[in-house]
């Protein structure tokens, strides 16, 4: 995922669902991670088994669909999920208001677990995580404010952007140095000019942040997660450990509430007359 910073509208009241989310699942980990040897088999319990969903429907198989979005494998893995939950979601929540906003995050979650179900049904790899809920609220985040822009870093996103493609060349099977050195020279010199134009200064850019359209940075996601997700289908060994389908399903439930939950979503900036 691209490193947003921060979304452009600005909240008037204190997101406390949002922060709850994001102590409750610290706290998850916390305890997780204090059980030592047993970690393993708590995520195995609580997390969500594909193969163990599928071959029977219980009470406790039931409630791993959402246990298992409270679960996180590590600290970075919590981390990047609790981020761009904060990020999107305190402005999600001043619109939605915050019970609509909370049914909104644990239905995402729902129907992402149930979609990764579906299309893993064999596995008997718990899953575990919230990016199923949190892409159900960047997508909710996408549908209120369309013509939102994003802050993101600009030496990360040089990093990132340089990243995506020396990784595209090399699956197209262009592996050579001096290729690759001269196609991320363009990229490069493409993003200079970016920030020049749309940062008012390069440095400025590049260590403060650029905007970006919610919708290129909200749909290169999502592209990447129906790619892959087609991938895996092909080939079961791909990206084994991620759940693609998961954010699919998440993101199509977050987008679909967002249109029908009622909501006074803020204007944004430059609609308020603000610089």
């Amino acid at each position: 995922m691209l490193p947003v910073v921060s979304h452009e509208v600005r909240t008037g009241r204190w997101p406390y669902v949002t922060v709850c989310l994001v102590g409750l699942n610290v706290l998850v980990l916390g305890f997780a991670v204090s059980l030592g040897p047993r970690f393993v088999p708590f995520l195995q319990q609580w997390g969500l088994v594909p193969a163990r969903v599928a071959a029977e429907v219980t009470l406790h198989n039931i409630a791993t669909v959402l246990t298992s979005t409270f679960l996180h494998v590590g600290v970075v893995h919590l981390l990047m999920n609790m981020w761009f939950l904060y990020v999107f979601g305190d402005a999600l929540e001043d619109a939605l208001g915050p019970r609509w906003f909370l049914f909104l995050y644990l239905v995402s979650g729902f129907f992402g677990s149930m979609l990764y179900v579906a299309t893993a049904g064999d596995s008997p790899i718990p899953a575990v995580g919230a990016s199923g809920a949190v892409s159900g609220v960047m997508a909710a985040s996408l549908v209120l404010w369309p013509g939102a822009r994003l802050r993101l870093p600009g030496v990360l996103l040089l990093l990132f952007v340089a990243s995506f493609v020396v990784t595209a060349l090399a699956a197209l099977g262009v592996t050579a140095w001096g290729p690759l050195a001269a196609v991320v020279a363009v990229v490069a010199a493409l993003f200079v000019l970016l920030l020049r134009r749309e940062a008012g200064g390069f440095w400025a850019g590049l260590l403060g942040g650029i905007r970006v359209p919610a919708w290129l940075v909200l749909g290169l996601y999502i592209g990447l997660q129906l790619y892959s997700g087609l991938l895996v289908l092909v080939s079961p060994t791909y990206g084994a450990s991620f759940g693609y389908w998961a954010h699919v399903g998440g993101f199509a439930a977050g987008a679909t509430l967002a249109w029908l939950f009622p909501s006074h979503p803020r204007a944004l900036p430059e609609a308020a007359g603000e610089a």
